[in-house]
């Protein structure tokens, strides 16, 4: 929690501007000194926190009204979620453990038992909106913690927190589309177990269309600049550094008795690297870089462009439109209007090839906006680094096509059954292509299994 040194001269019991009951002499030096103190500089510095989340109440010694992370129980919560918390923040240390153990145990269930997607799914979805709360109270532990000064948070972090900080209505709606995506799996499994094919479509499009609308207003809120995925903040720190007993957790790297290099005449401490080649990466940590210091908002560029924008909104628009021209395919196919084998090539590739072509030029609008300027060279020398992550990740979801529509049928399947076929008499290996197996079920017959949007 970051406290103002005025916050704390306010405050402060040692402050001679407070009146105190005196001698008239003493009244008339504690004045003069006042003057000259409430004018003078406080040497005490602020220190910010990034995970801060607003002002808090501090009390006459400076402490924080809700001090420790064990004191975030609010009024007018239920008593059972403050136990809760207080349950979790006491064994922090265990938390990220036992949620991956179960995540991946959910992996494990494809193909064992009769409805095994509804069960994995189930649990999948339940740890998902399970671990989306342990972030947040995780978080408000962490920015109270002695750990809050060591911790340096990524860029995407800086910007997510930025705007759900300042906004309210994109807290909400970030939050309710985090839900959604954790849950839309689960969604399409029960509507076709209880609607049929036809509950199926209605729940895809109906769920594409919550997404969309959903990043449409990020857009808006976020002053037209490009969406990162996820909308929220990430968990980046190991829940270990809010145990208090936990002293490997809570120390300094490189602080460690033998690992350090004590100055002899200052007697400050410093790190001994390990390699000749960590000098480089030791550094790099000490260095301020642009985009270390500008505000969160800044590290996406807005879209000045009309170009830009088409193409964002497209982007955004995409699963959607792929989602309708598939429905659109399937109708055709059982109207059996298209009865020829060119007619019903083109029936089945076309949702593939306009899904596939949309995503592959829409992806990069903020280079089309930044080259408006100075060209395509001057757009990549001014992409900030949280540009670059989300280009990177929307280029590596671009190999997720592999796996969709007709492409999966005609080309990314029979390799996969050759595969499968040529294992299944190989110890360890038979193993692998079993599981394969299961999980080609999931992905010929959900939409969302391979969905990144």
């Amino acid at each position: 929690m970051a406290v103002s040194g005025n916050d704390l001269s306010k405050s402060d019991p040692l402050d001679f501007s407070a009146p105190s009951p005196s001698t008239p002499s003493e009244r008339v030096d504690t004045s003069s000194r006042s003057s000259y103190i409430s004018n003078a500089p406080d040497p005490r510095p602020e220190i910010p926190c990034p995970l801060e989340n607003g002002p808090e109440k501090h009390d006459v010694n400076g402490n924080a009204g809700m001090s420790g992370i064990n004191g975030k129980m609010k009024s007018g919560r239920a008593p059972w979620l403050g136990l809760y918390e207080s349950f979790l923040l006491k064994n922090a240390s265990q938390i990220a453990s036992v949620e991956s153990t179960l995540q991946h145990l959910t992996y494990l269930f494809p193909g064992k038992f009769k409805d095994a997607e509804v069960a994995s799914e189930v649990v999948y979805s339940a740890l998902g909106i399970l671990g989306l709360y342990h972030d947040t109270i995780l978080a408000r532990a962490l920015s109270s913690s002695a750990s809050c000064s060591k911790y340096q948070p990524s860029l995407h972090t800086r910007y997510t927190r930025h705007f759900t900080t300042h906004s309210a209505v994109y807290k909400k709606i970030a939050y309710f589309l985090a839900v959604i995506q954790k849950t839309e799996l689960l969604i399409e499994v029960m509507s076709r177990k209880y609607g049929g094919q036809r509950g199926q479509r209605t729940a895809i499009v109906g769920i594409e269309s919550t997404k969309a609308a959903c990043r449409l207003a990020l857009l808006q809120i976020c002053g037209s600049r490009t969406l990162v995925t996820p909308p929220i903040p990430e968990r980046e720190v190991d829940p270990k550094v809010l145990d208090p007993d936990d002293p490997i957790a809570l120390a300094d790297v490189g602080e460690e008795d033998g690992d350090y290099w004590m100055m002899p005449r200052t007697g400050q401490k410093l790190p001994r690297l390990k390699e000749d080649s960590d000098a480089t990466q030791y550094l790099m940590k000490k260095v301020l870089l642009p985009d270390d210091v500008v505000p969160g908002r800044k590290l996406i560029h807005p879209l000045t462009t009309v170009d830009g924008r088409i193409k964002e909104i497209l982007y955004i628009l995409r699963p959607l439109l792929y989602a309708l021209l598939t429905l659109l395919a399937s109708r055709l196919r059982e109207s059996k209007r298209f009865e020829g084998h060119q007619a019903r090539k083109v029936v089945n590739w076309m949702p593939w090839v306009v899904g596939f072509a949309l995503e592959y030029i829409c992806r990069d609008g903020v280079i089309d906006s930044l080259s408006n300027e100075g060209g395509i060279r001057a757009a990549l020398t001014k992409l900030t680094g949280l540009e670059k992550r989300e280009l990177e990740k929307r280029s590596n979801s671009m190999w997720w096509w592999t796996l969709r529509g007709q492409f999966y049928d005609s080309v990314t399947k029979p390799i996969l059954d050759k595969m499968i076929k040529k294992t299944e008499n190989i110890p360890l290996l038979n193993l692998v292509g079993l599981y394969v197996g299961d999980y080609q079920y999931l992905m010929e017959t959900y939409h969302f299994a391979t969905s990144t949007l």
